[in-house]
């Protein structure tokens, strides 16, 4: 016989997942029936066609229950438990992935492993390890990603067991389980009071908060770090309100087709948050509720055209990677509205001063951010900062009357490095920024195909080995390489040190001149 606890239950039937949203008799019928909702695979491996039948109600036009489906054809009745997946709790999924007893064998790695460029590594002592976490009383970090877990209880468990063997994990991975209702992640925690970070990211979690989040507020549950990705059935204001009941740190919902509706209370305890890849446009709703943030990043949405002039005088991380950034102005508001800024990423965004050179862009930024450390994951040195300044203030000189009025940092930077030449860059190769750059000629080469592509850059010479390794990765779309510098010789020379000027390996000393700039050759080996 079902019990009613079952409705709002997750389950899978020959690979196809659904809710369960009745249970009881239906008319014409004997026996008790499950009304399912179908979520995912809605076809079946015989005769391709949909599992669901109608949208909860009978052919008597009787209503059993409501789906949250305009798909008229989503739910059917089953009663076949043979063939249901009702999938397991917390403790059954923790013991059948970690417990090792006995002669049984131990899961592990082969005895070498790819270390790339590094060469093979000997694989020992996971036997060890494996012996380490069959002990479950002393994890402290518990994977249960795609587990089928549904939750920590069931009828014949009451948390006392599951609460002593768990009972000292801090870091709780439950990504793409079987979690349906707010109230099971409640009593996770309930039993498990020592999670600090709980990544709940796509499961089918219910979009309306339930009674739990009062629960919340009475039990003073506290998560530091929360992960609710991919789950595009639920909306800012239900993701925000756990939040507050949960008092979480740091927060990320992306991959979740989030758009503007940010019209909900502040997160108080709120310090980093991340909402990369959804469909947001606006951010200006958003952080004026949260001042206090201290990260941020929201790469991946194409929608963002610009960075609203709202002052954070916490935040020091900022990720604007692969959106649609536009507007210089954006970033020349950050000096003011980002006072303590020192991160910034803007890699795949539309600002380009028009050359397609990296190292113009990223002039650009640094010559107006005075006070940032780190550019696109690059580590901006004091080398690097003097040459972008210089190289920034000569880009906003004009040919004719000298320095543009009105640039940001204008007269900081000529009493700092001195007025510019009253030309312009990149096109009289006797200025000073024509004679620190240096045009090289990137080629990929592969043992099978040979050379794959080739593309040329201007570099400044005292670019370092490591920021190299940033535009050639983008060429060579792989992180995998070996770069070779060639000389006049012939020979080839392996750029190894990444704390190493271009210069250091002799770059920009060849006597093939080209348009201004010198051409070198540096051979990509992937």
């Amino acid at each position: 016989m079902y019990s009613q606890t079952l409705v709002g239950r997750w389950i899978a039937v020959d690979g196809d997942g659904g809710i369960v949203r009745y249970v009881g008799p239906v008319d014409g019928s004997s026996g008790t029936w499950l009304g399912v909702e179908w979520m995912t695979s809605a076809e079946t491996s015989g005769g391709g066609k949909k599992r669901g039948k109608h949208d909860g109600s009978s052919k008597s036009g009787k209503r059993y229950f409501t789906c949250t489906s305009p798909d008229p054809h989503c739910a059917s009745f089953i009663r076949n438990v043979d063939r249901i997946d009702w999938g397991q709790t917390l403790l059954q999924a923790a013991q059948s992935k970690y417990t090792v007893t006995g002669d049984e064998a131990i899961p592990g790695p082969p005895p070498a492993i790819d270390g790339s460029r590094r060469g093979k590594i000997e694989a020992v002592g996971f036997d060890k390890i494996a012996r380490e976490q069959s002990d479950l009383t002393s994890l402290h970090v518990l994977g249960l990603d795609s587990q089928r877990v549904f939750g920590a209880l069931d009828d014949q468990d009451d948390g006392l067991v599951t609460g002593r063997l768990l009972g000292q994990v801090t870091t709780l991975l439950l990504s793409r389980n079987y979690l349906t209702e707010w109230s099971r992640v409640l009593e996770i925690l309930r039993v498990l009071p020592n999670v600090q970070t709980l990544d709940i990211s796509g499961n089918p979690l219910n979009p309306v908060i339930d009674s739990a989040t009062d629960q919340w507020r009475e039990g003073g549950f506290h998560v530091d770090t929360l992960r609710i990705d991919s789950s595009p059935q639920l909306s800012w204001t239900s993701v925000s309100a756990i939040a507050c009941q949960l008092h979480v740190h740091a927060l990320s919902f992306g991959w979740s087709r989030l758009t503007d509706d940010f019209v909900s209370p502040a997160i108080d305890t709120l310090e980093d948050l991340s909402l990369d890849c959804n469909d947001i446009s606006n951010l200006l709703p958003l952080l004026s509720t949260q001042p206090q943030l201290r990260s941020l990043s929201v790469r991946g949405n194409p929608r963002i055209t610009e960075f609203p002039p709202c002052l954070l005088p916490s935040l020091s991380s900022l990720n604007l990677g692969s959106t649609g950034l536009l507007s210089w102005t954006s970033i020349d508001n950050m000096r003011e509205s980002l006072p303590v800024l020192r991160t910034l990423y803007l890699a795949n965004t539309p600002l380009d001063p028009g050359t397609g050179d990296s190292a113009v862009a990223r002039a650009l930024v640094i010559g107006r951010l005075p006070d940032l450390g780190k550019l696109d994951g690059t580590v901006i040195t004091n080398e690097e900062r003097t040459e972008m300044e210089r190289y920034y203030l000569v880009m906003m000189s004009n040919s004719e009357t000298g320095v543009v009025e009105g640039f940001p940092r204008r007269d900081e930077l000529i009493a700092k490095h001195g007025p510019p030449p009253t030309r312009k860059p990149l096109v009289e190769s006797g200025g000073k920024i024509g004679a620190r750059l240096v045009t090289v000629s990137i080629e990929v080469v592969s043992k099978e195909a040979g050379v794959v592509c080739v593309e040329k850059k201007s570099l400044l010479k005292s670019m370092l080995v490591r920021q190299l390794r940033t535009v050639v990765m983008r060429v060579a779309k792989t992180r995998d390489f070996q770069m070779q510098l060639g000389k006049e010789d012939g020979r080839w020379v392996l750029l190894d040190s990444d704390t190493r000027p271009l210069s250091f390996y002799g770059i920009g000393e060849t006597s093939d001149e080209e348009e201004g700039g010198q051409t070198t050759v540096i051979r990509v080996q992937i």
